[in-house]
């Protein structure tokens, strides 16, 4: 059995238990039984709809020491063969805690101490710049089997061996994703906007399950024919290919529409998130609008955003190229062959 430790809810968005569960279901399919244990019941639901088994050690996934006894008692009962680690509020007597009795993988964005795993993970787009080796030689602590770069991002199945995208010489459909919880509430602030801005193109504003807006977006949306909302997406690759261009913020999301080849404009709402959407603007992949925490009226720059990159035919067929060479859709698949022992 493999073990996944992660967390998701309104503060921190679905993101971590995301990738895992694409993990998860890529062992599953190579006949590796999963479980996820998880801090509350935030995200049981969205879990046990994928036939996983959850746990459940009602802590607080801000204060991860607190819950060690509880952990260490999870994994002596269920005997996994390794554990995987995906979580910003580690620290270093926890996961030297969870080395001691089996094999862990910790999954990581942030490069905050050296992590005391068998197997550390960061596929995103800045991991091979960042200097790991020195980080773990000054501290002392034990260099891991590394697995770094986009070739390891874990998105859906469903991403896998996409034809190469013909672009559009004009963007006619354009998506909008504000991510799980939308915390900066950029999607309410667009469909404002966009009440005052009527013109030839739809748009797909993809709402998370955790939006607090839920309410007020669909109400707004009634007046505006040309928004549409896509609520519970079962099918993220036929919706992210059925348009032109998208719009979302620099997180995982943005690994499942390179492997589309759809030209993104990308934005910051979140510390985390900063590197990732440098990187991508550095390397032609996404173009950033800036961190949105700091600025007043994020829906009118989305839109400003969106009318610049539908004008450049050339820079969208070029970033769209890149986009599908960066990501193939295998990450979990690579993830997993280095994993399985």
């Amino acid at each position: 059995m493999i073990l996944f430790r992660a967390d998701g809810n309104t503060k921190i968005g679905m993101g971590h238990i995301m990738r895992c569960l694409s993990i998860a279901d890529t062992f599953q399919r190579r006949g590796k039984d999963c479980a996820f244990v998880l801090a509350d019941t935030s995200m049981q639901e969205t879990i046990s709809a994928r036939k996983y088994k959850t746990v459940i050690l009602d802590s607080d996934y801000q204060y991860m020491d607190d819950e060690i006894k509880k952990l260490e008692s999870v994994i002596k009962k269920m005997s996994p063969e390794m554990v995987i680690i995906d979580s910003y509020f580690v620290t270093k007597q926890y996961l030297e805690c969870v080395k001691s009795m089996v094999r862990l993988a910790y999954i990581d964005d942030l490069g905050a101490f050296a992590y005391p795993a068998d197997i550390l993970i960061n596929y995103n787009a800045y991991s091979l710049a960042m200097d790991y080796k020195s980080m773990y030689f000054e501290e002392s602590v034990s260099y891991p089997m590394t697995l770094f770069g986009a070739k390891y991002a874990p998105i859906r199945e469903c991403f896998k061996n996409i034809p190469t995208r013909i672009q559009n010489d004009r963007c006619r459909n354009i998506l909008i994703s504000t991510g799980g919880s939308d915390l900066i509430h950029l999607a309410v602030d667009f469909v404002r906007y966009m009440r005052g801005n009527k013109d030839a193109v739809d748009y797909h504003l993809l709402v998370g399950g955790m939006n607090p807006d839920k309410q007020e977006i669909y109400q707004l949306t009634e007046e505006i024919p040309n928004l549409h909302i896509h609520f519970n997406v079962t099918d993220m690759k036929t919706l992210i290919s059925s348009c032109d261009l998208a719009v979302t913020a620099a997180g995982s999301t943005m690994y499942e529409i390179c492997a589309c080849g759809v030209p993104m404009i990308t934005y910051v709402a979140a510390d985390n998130q900063i590197p990732g959407a440098e990187a991508f603007e550095r390397m032609g992949l996404a173009v950033s609008c800036g961190d949105f925490r700091k600025e007043n009226d994020p829906g009118r720059k989305i839109y400003e955003g969106i009318k610049e990159l539908s004008k450049n035919y050339k820079q969208r067929v070029n970033m769209g190229k890149r986009m599908q060479r960066f990501v193939d859709g295998w990450g979990a698949d690579r993830i997993v062959d280095e994993l399985i022992v």
